[in-house]
């Protein structure tokens, strides 16, 4: 990315410590330059926020940086292997299929790769949150600067822990930088670690800036903080708590769902709900003000990526390619590979009228576009065949990118990626009435989404989780990490989901399989105190 390699080139030279070491965790410095040449003014700090939002786009990054070298789609192991992809038969990512059959192991690529992209995160967090104590400090505001820098990293440590909960459930809370070696972490339920987590979020949520309009894209508001203090609320099973955080974004005056038609192809067809992920349009300054936090992965842009970022579309898009009677184009979504598929109950979940349901939203139709061949122009048959090979399926077009004058190779996605919509924060204030058994108030928070979607409103009788997690499905499909969204709902949902929706993992999950292993050298590592294994791992 451009931004990693000319902006924060410095910073990442000098501080990447826990990333670099041999322990995941082990937060040493003392073979890089001292953090006190660059954390003294508030420029320099700047440099380390930078420096915080490019390793936070890390995680989609692939095959060229330390973390997620090992395959082409990292953030689709936190889609199989759950309710709501299948891989396909032969050929998909061999970094993705112990993820859906439950080979898993603790040495397996991303149990591995999350967990260095995750501490390195707050290692690189807790950093600047030590040199802030630093009585010597040239800030340009005294009074603002010191607090939106501390936001700013207590927002990212917060946010790396999100993974490190989900994923592994008790972690070490690492709050400090050590200058010696550390082999002695134990592992902080992830009840305290959560709690900590609410501190921070709170402390973000009450220092970083207001108004969306007045920081650059990709820039963090308190508006993200507060929604992810909804979140870390409903994991501290605090609904009450939860209800406040979600409808502080809901009320902002910043922010409403996009119901109308904006941005580069408004007046092309499509509709309101594809416009959301049609490059470009993540930002606010194209219309969309729907979006809360967007990541900067636009291709071949300042602070943007290059032709390694976000290869989803690898991942979602079908290899049609492969089919006879197909070539490549935009019009198809570029170079997919086909890797995963929805599977149908996601599909049969939408009403005809619903605007997520529609021809720009899911491709269904898939139409021989190969002028040499004698089936150009005719509708493909899609066999059972066919599409568990990966070559055409009926998909979200979430994913779908082309361009095939700027990158030939029809790589990655190539454009920003929103990270937060408001519409997740209805379905959190939703999940939070559930958590209070109040279905009534869950319908009504569910029925905005819905009125979006011109779906038909649903009733108190008919919210339970279940119906919840299918909503999520039918507006967050390929933008939500669902793993995370299901470790959330605890142990019995997400093994009951996968045993019942998931056709290739329900005969194999079993109990423990919600979460993944600790790392084999994070264990191997700490010889100064036990660091036990999740259940089901140890042989």
């Amino acid at each position: 990315m451009k931004a990693f390699k000319n902006i924060t080139y410095l910073l990442l030279s000098t501080t990447l410590f826990v990333g670099c070491s041999k322990d995941f965790l082990e937060e040493d410095t003392s073979g890089f330059q001292a953090p006190n040449n660059t954390y003294t003014t508030t420029n320099g700090f700047e440099t380390g926020l930078t420096g915080l939002y490019a390793f936070a786009r890390l995680e989609f990054q692939t095959w060229t940086n330390d973390f997620f070298t090992q395959g082409a789609t990292p953030q689709e192991a936190l889609q199989v292997g759950t309710d709501i992809v299948a891989i396909k038969g032969t050929g998909t990512d061999a970094t993705l299929a112990p993820f859906s059959n439950y080979t898993l192991n603790p040495t397996s690529s991303y149990v591995r790769n999350y967990w260095k992209f995750a501490y390195g995160l707050i290692g690189n967090s807790n950093l600047i949150l030590s040199a802030l104590d630093n009585p010597n400090i040239q800030w340009k505001d005294a009074d603002q600067d010191p607090k939106r820098v501390r936001a700013t990293a207590d927002f990212f440590r917060a946010y790396a822990y999100r993974y490190l909960v989900s994923l592994y459930g008790d972690v070490p809370w690492v709050d400090k930088v050590s200058e010696l070696p550390r082999t002695d972490f134990t592992r902080t339920p992830k009840q305290e670690v959560v709690q900590h987590m609410i501190a921070d979020l709170k402390y973000a949520a009450e220092n970083l800036p207001e108004n969306p309009g007045s920081v650059e894209d990709g820039k963090l508001t308190k508006w993200a903080a507060y929604h992810y203090l909804a979140e870390a609320y409903l994991w501290a099973n605090k609904p009450d708590s939860a209800i406040i955080a979600a409808q502080a974004v809901i009320n902002a005056p910043y922010f409403r769902l996009n119901d109308q038609r904006f941005g580069v192809e408004k007046d092309l067809a499509g509709d309101y709900f594809h416009d959301m992920f049609i490059e470009k349009n993540q930002n606010r300054k194209s219309g969309n003000q729907e979006t809360i936090w967007a990541i900067q992965l636009e291709y071949n842009s300042q602070g943007g990526g290059d032709l390694y970022t976000d290869w989803s579309k690898r991942a979602w898009v079908p290899f049609y390619a492969q089919q006879t009677g197909f070539v490549l184009a935009d019009s198809l979504g570029g170079r997919g590979l086909g890797h995963i598929r929805p599977y149908e109950w996601w599909l049969n979940g939408y009403e005809v009228q619903d605007v997520r349901n529609s021809k720009y939203n899911i491709k269904r139709n898939w139409y021989h576009n190969d002028a040499k061949s004698p089936l150009y122009g005719t509708k493909l048959n899609i066999t059972d065949q066919i599409k568990e090979s990966g070559n055409v399926f009926v998909t979200t077009t979430k994913f779908f990118y082309g361009k095939t004058a700027d990158n030939p190779a029809f790589e990655g996605n190539m454009k920003d990626r929103v990270k937060i919509r408001l519409a997740e924060t209805f379905l959190l204030l939703a999940e939070a009435y559930l958590q209070k058994n109040d279905p009534g108030s869950a319908a009504t928070a569910i029925n905005v989404v819905r009125a979006r979607a011109k779906a038909t409103p649903v009733s108190a009788a008919q919210v339970n989780v279940d119906y919840l997690l299918d909503e999520r499905a039918r507006e967050l499909l390929g933008e939500e990490m669902r793993r995370m969204t299901l470790s959330r709902f605890g142990r019995n949902v997400f093994l009951d989901r996968v045993k019942r929706l998931n056709i290739q993992s329900k005969g194999v999950i079993k109990e423990g399989n919600e979460l993944w292993p600790i790392p084999q050298e994070v264990i191997d590592a700490n010889s100064g105190a036990e660091f036990p294994q999740n259940l089901g791992y140890n042989n």
